[in-house]
């Protein structure tokens, strides 16, 4: 072991109740995210392109660890979409009107596109912003599972079973509604998928489970040597030697247990990288600062990072200087939008639309006033 500490929970582990290396692993993760969806990806495919094996799984596992089930159905419907869908629409629609006002066509086609919520009718610079209106859909296909089905109470047997089931299904449908030929009222169209990429909620669901599942072991985590170096060498292998390679929205899941055995292998490596970072502060605060920020770079990061890189690149040839600054755009893409949200917590207005509501300080400090207010009246009738 690395440590000789008790793997069990500390409360230094613990702030305000989040799990340190949890929130630690969310930061790369996005971190992740924003690599994939750069200049970087032409310029160092060789180490970007693998990372696809495990950075949207780790994303879902860390999503499924606090996920919970105990709020009645339209309440928690309510909570995630305002946590997840208010903020896509509002951005989306926003991006809408200045593609309107700017000249551009097909506003309506647009307009059916951002609600049907894929990342092929998303298009733009928001194509990430798909996986917002997917991430409300498992946690919808999620809850009900548990609530309905009562998934928890079954034996681990019987889950294990039924994500094995879910697993084999999910790769069986993952392509087969990728610009599948239907016809609806009468005419032909390809269907980019379904509705808020629901075609895949059954190899998302998998991860997400998972997550939710190993939950008491994830926030416990504590590395090994020995782990750590199997789990490098059989990424590696599976990277080099097989076809395994994962881009849900695209619906590629090539080499689906290879793929599913390298993201965990990959997860591994994450949990381990986050479990180190915790143990040093600077580290750890950029990391928690920017996985609190995940929702802001999500949305903004390929927008920035792609006029940033058009603007810095024109008329340059050098690939060094042009490498440099792929760097540069990337870094962007990060602390930007790092910027925006401490912009959005000062705006009143802003904070509504991107802070669930529930949480937001802007409103409870407003109705906490209220509330002075009204018994300030009742004193003094």
């Amino acid at each position: 072991m690395w440590s000789g500490r008790d793997s069990t929970l500390n409360k230094k582990d613990v702030v305000r109740g989040r799990v340190e290396h949890i929130d630690i692993a969310r930061g790369i993760s996005i971190t992740l995210v924003a690599m994939f969806h750069s200049h970087l990806k032409f310029s160092i495919p060789e180490v970007i392109e693998p990372m696809s094996l495990f950075r949207m799984p780790l994303f879902l596992v860390l999503s499924g660890v606090f996920f919970s089930y105990s709020i009645p159905p339209a309440q928690f419907i309510l909570k995630k979409a305002d946590t997840l869908l208010k903020p896509y629409l509002f951005v989306l629609i926003v991006a809408l009107g200045f593609h309107y006002l700017s000249g551009g066509e097909a506003v309506a086609w647009k307009l059916k596109g951002i609600f049907y919520g894929n990342g092929d009718t998303i298009q733009w610079d928001w194509v990430p912003l798909w996986f917002l209106t997917h991430l409300f859909a498992l946690y919808v296909f999620v809850y009900c599972l548990f609530s309905v089905f009562g998934f928890d109470k079954w034996s681990r047997q019987s889950r294990l079973i039924l994500l094995v089931v879910f697993s084999v299904t999910g790769v069986l449908l993952v392509d087969v509604f990728w610009y599948a030929p239907v016809v609806v009222f009468g005419h032909a169209v390809e269907l980019p998928g379904l509705p808020f990429s629901v075609d895949i909620i059954m190899i998302s669901s998998v991860y997400f489970i998972l997550g939710y599942m190993l939950k008491d072991k994830l926030v416990n985590f504590t590395p090994s040597w020995s782990g750590l170096i199997l789990c490098t060498g059989v990424f590696l292998l599976i990277s080099v030697f097989t076809e395994a390679h994962t881009d849900l929205n695209k619906r590629v899941y090539n080499s689906p247990l290879y793929a599913f055995v390298g993201a965990v292998a990959g997860i591994y490596g994450v949990l381990t990288l986050s479990w180190v970072c915790a143990r040093f502060d600077g580290l750890k605060r950029m990391f928690q600062w920017l996985g609190k920020a995940s929702l802001f770079i999500m949305i903004f990061h390929v927008f920035i990072g792609y006029w940033v890189y058009f603007l810095l690149s024109e008329n340059v040839a050098d690939e060094s200087l042009l490498f440099l600054i792929a760097i540069v755009s990337y870094l962007m893409s990060l602390l930007i939008p790092l910027a925006i949200k401490n912009a959005v917590e000062r705006n009143a207005l802003l904070s509504l639309v991107f802070f669930p509501l529930k949480s937001n300080r802007q409103l409870r400090h407003a109705l906490r006033v209220h509330r002075r207010a009204k018994a300030y009246a009742v004193v003094q009738k």
